[in-house]
């Protein structure tokens, strides 16, 4: 009977996902561009290459957030998800 359980335990604790652990200079750097990108309100990008099979190409993104969020409060959840998980560690 103990086996029985055993088994279902051991197949979910693998299956359970472990979070990527970081300094707190990485923690704050991946926060610091999570913020900058939520505060944009437009970007883009533009490309062009040139392919002897077919010729020129061009390309153009653009990104319209209507929601843009202030980097502080963006920056600030972060910092705290990431904490609350306990994915900043020191001295790593």
């Amino acid at each position: 009977m103990k086996r029985i359980l055993l088994v279902p335990a051991v197949f979910f604790a693998a299956c359970t996902p472990t979070l990527e652990t970081m300094t707190h200079a990485d923690a704050v750097a991946m926060c610091q561009a999570q913020a900058d990108e939520a505060a944009q309100v437009v970007s883009g990008t533009a490309s062009a290459g040139v392919n002897s099979a077919t010729g020129p190409t061009f390309g153009l993104g653009l990104s319209l957030n209507l929601t843009p969020r202030p980097r502080a409060q963006t920056f600030e959840a972060c910092m705290n998800d990431l904490a609350a998980n306990g994915q900043i560690v020191e001295g790593t």
